[in-house]
């Protein structure tokens, strides 16, 4: 088996169906490849979609939402390719992509991951390339830096802010829309740190590999088209994502830097959303005004407040597995 391709879905059925459709033979010819999906209690008949018009994917279904990084180590364990690529549901190649990196790792054994070009649905760039959090990034981003300055290498620091798109190149972490993984170096059977229900693994992945002395690398020749948030992009769900991506972030931190930084980086990161919390309070409330929302349902932005404040006195929230119901 040359390629696994892992896919994790959840209620994005109609993304989901472009998705397998693009890849249905993607490497060279069938027996090359494998697709799995893992479905986390969809409600959406998205594994009915699968089991129906893909009998050829491999379908796993969960009777709960297991998160991201469980149902990747789900599928890794269930897989036999000499490569692994972690899919989202809401992306799919053009041309050759998988087959061109595929190619591309077979003639540098020293690459554990690569990532390749993500454009976005209009054609235009999609920053897939991240460093490893830190807290010069956490005080930029604080201070709306380095979204102000996008194209500052100084400022715009954690996402490559002068970043040159057109050729391939050695980088700290690629996005996990698309990310394909050497099995052969990978130690156990786990590929992802489950203490992530989704957002962050992926850093945590290339970090761990580069301490080993592996690289990770941006392939540009090879496009993926993603829709971006094509599971987490309801708004009653907005605020909790917004809550795991800066839970990832610290548990990072915690993890790879030590408590005491990770508690400073917490500080930071409080400080830094008090003006956004009073910035949501009148926007929220103009939209409830005009009828765009509700106030119950804009309140619950109020919950990432709440998490860090609890962050200041327990360090532990960053320790342990989490997922929607913690």
């Amino acid at each position: 088996m040359r390629v696994s391709i892992a896919i994790v879905n959840w209620n994005t059925r109609d993304l989901l169906r472009d998705c397998l459709t693009s890849i249905s033979s993607p490497v060279g010819s069938p027996d090359l490849v494998e697709i799995i999906v893992v479905d986390n209690a969809s409600t959406d008949g998205s594994a009915d979609m699968v089991a129906k018009s893909f009998p050829n994917v491999r379908l796993i279904q969960n009777d709960t939402n297991v998160g991201f990084t469980k149902g990747v180590n789900q599928a890794f364990l269930a897989s036999a390719g000499k490569y692994f690529l972690l899919l989202n549901s809401d992306a799919f190649q053009k041309d050759d992509a998988i087959s061109r990196c595929a190619r591309y790792l077979d003639k540098r054994p020293d690459v554990a991951v690569l990532g390749c070009r993500i454009e976005y649905p209009d054609g235009s760039t999609q920053s897939s390339c991240f460093r490893f959090t830190s807290l010069r990034g956490i005080i930029l981003t604080a201070l709306y830096l380095s979204q102000t300055f996008k194209h500052s290498y100084y400022l715009n620091w954690d996402r490559y802010g002068c970043f040159e798109w057109d050729d391939p190149r050695e980088v700290d972490c690629v996005m996990g829309s698309f990310m394909m993984v050497r099995r052969s170096i990978i130690e156990g059977n786990v590929l992802l740190d489950s203490g992530y229900f989704m957002y962050g693994e992926e850093k945590d992945l290339c970090f761990r590999l580069r301490r080993r002395g592996y690289k990770t690398i941006f392939y540009p020749h090879a496009i993926v088209v993603h829709h971006h948030f094509g599971s987490s992009s309801k708004s009653d769900i907005a605020a909790w994502v917004y809550e795991m991506k800066r839970r990832a972030t610290l548990r990072f931190l915690w993890k790879w830097r030590g408590k005491g930084v990770g508690w400073l980086a917490n500080l930071l990161m409080t400080v830094g959303l008090l003006p956004r919390i009073l910035a949501w309070a009148v926007g929220d409330f103009l939209a409830v005004a005009r009828g765009r929302g509700t106030f119950p349902e804009q309140l619950l932005k109020l919950r990432v407040l709440r998490f860090h404040l609890a962050a200041m006195f327990h360090t532990s929230l960053f320790a342990s597995e989490w997922g929607p119901d913690k």
